[in-house]
């Protein structure tokens, strides 16, 4: 038997018949095993005595000491012990906060545990040990329907901690494995994880120690070491993605920013993914107008940086010029015109249907007061559009039918846009690639040990999203290219 299948037996057994913790107890384990102190939070009843029974089970002949409310003092030599417990821990009683504070000094390298039904954030920060613990372990206050049916109808004593001896970790082999752990490199991965994490906690004022950052980075090498690997990988740090963190603020902040730079390391390789991606609706828009519009030259003037049709409406007496781009001409589309302060009138809707006379919409709100009146109401948070009410139909002014300029125009767009789609087909199809493979290798690690299955989940569906996204503009593109390529324009 491999180390890392006896780790995985080991942790099969700790977690079996309790649902929806087996996270929790991995994440305990793995950091029991690198001799660092933690904090167990659960509310009563949620099963902390035990995952902690359990967790002592896991060490062969371990020799624990459990201190609790009644405790007179703490005794002299910790280090007398395998595993020290601090049980119920209560931040207001001014004993128990010195008993921890001595356990914390005074441990050595022996695994100390604190456990309570205090949230994290009060019972760390008023008791100053949040930064002297490697992290916090928060215990689910319940469990979902469909597990809690699984446990009432389970034969099994869920209070046993039958542990088969030979998968426990033996004294010999806690000592052996900390220079075991030193010896894990970490891979780039890795580094630009917790690098970003740190610049993270610099921007949101949140204060982690270097001292704590090696704690988590021997985590992260205790994991890979287990996997039976020499290097770190992103996956060895999925822990910094739950609510390790002691705070609330922090908690939400880097839990959140975990997964975002875990895609952006995930698709470094083809970062254009995570930008603003190509509009290929735009792309069949221009498309339509090229091939299914008339070759007519309009009356227009140039406007908030494109061509348009300028248009005077009377609203509550008042005459106020809009301006319709000429690309929304002949189409079948809704828009919202500039107004005079060369802004995006959401006010007013318009729509051409396929013809050259332009239909108006507007907002009822406006009807009675005009635009202008009501301008520094409707940039207000609160303001709520209104019913939108048919106003006007106005004409368009045609110069020329069957403009010859107009014809030489839309050839050039046309061939324009035959480049543009080779161009972007080839690249579009590269990420595809790209995605496809990224998806495949990471999938593959589901089953690492110590990997935050509900995270890396997450995180394969955010890849999924991308690579759908790729795909369906590709889809587009094939639509626009069969589109320009099976009718010739009206020129």
């Amino acid at each position: 038997m491999t180390l890392k299948e006896r780790i995985a037996k080991l942790m099969g057994e700790l977690t079996a018949g309790i649902p929806e913790r087996e996270y929790c107890i991995q994440l305990a384990f793995l950091t029991m095993i690198i001799g660092e102190p933690f904090y167990i939070y659960g509310r009563s009843g949620s099963g902390k005595a035990i995952v902690l029974d359990r967790l002592v089970a896991a060490f062969k002949n371990a020799n624990p000491i459990k201190i609790g409310r009644r405790q007179q003092e703490v005794p002299a030599m910790l280090n007398d012990y395998d595993i020290v417990l601090f049980l119920s821990y209560d931040p207001s009683n001014e004993n128990m906060k010195n008993w921890v504070q001595i356990g914390l000094q005074d441990r050595g390298r022996t695994p100390l545990i604190v456990s309570g039904d205090v949230r994290p954030e009060e019972a760390l920060t008023r008791g100053d040990i949040i930064d002297k613990l490697a992290l916090t372990v928060s215990l689910p206050d319940s469990i979902s329907p469909e597990s809690l049916c699984t446990l009432l109808t389970s034969q099994d004593d869920v209070t046993a901690t039958n542990i088969n001896p030979e998968l426990t970790v033996s004294k010999e082999e806690f000592d052996k494995w900390d220079e075991e752990f030193r010896k894990i490199a970490f891979s780039q991965d890795s580094l630009t994880m917790i690098g970003k994490l740190a610049e993270l906690c610099d921007k949101n004022n949140i204060y982690v120690s270097i001292k704590k950052w090696l704690v988590l980075s021997k985590l992260a090498k205790a994991a890979a070491f287990f996997n039976e690997r020499t290097e770190t990988n992103l996956l060895d740090t999925s822990f910094l993605g739950t609510s390790i963190w002691g705070r609330s603020v922090a908690n939400n902040v880097l839990t959140e920013g975990y997964k975002k730079i875990a895609v952006e390391i995930l698709l470094k390789d083809i970062p254009e993914a995570l930008a603003e991606r190509y509009d290929a609706d735009n792309l069949l828009r221009r498309i339509k107008r090229i091939l299914y519009t008339t070759n007519n030259s309009y009356d227009t003037r140039e406007y908030a940086g494109e061509i348009c049709v300028s248009y005077k409406i009377n609203i509550a007496g008042e005459s106020t010029p809009i301006y319709v781009p000429l690309r929304y001409i002949e189409t079948d589309e809704d828009f919202n015109p500039y107004n005079e302060l060369r802004q995006v009138e959401n006010r007013i809707r318009c729509n051409f249907h396929n013809t050259t006379s332009c239909s108006v919409a507007i907002d009822s709100s406006i009807k009675g007061v005009g635009l202008r009146t009501n301008a520094l109401r409707t940039n207000s948070p609160s303001f709520k559009s209104g019913k939108f009410e048919d106003y006007a139909t106005l004409p368009t002014y045609i110069l020329i039918e069957n403009d010859p300029n107009v014809i030489a125009q839309k050839k050039a767009e046309a061939e324009e846009i035959r480049k543009e789609i080779n161009e972007v087909m080839c690249k579009e199809s590269n990420h595809l690639t790209r995605l496809r493979e990224i998806y495949r290798d990471l999938k593959k690690n589901k089953d690492e040990l110590f990997c935050n299955q509900q995270l890396f989940n997450e995180i394969l569906d955010q890849i999924k999203d991308i690579f759908d996204t790729t795909a369906n503009i590709i889809g587009k593109i094939k639509e626009a290219h069969e589109m320009l390529s099976g009718k010739k324009t009206q020129a």
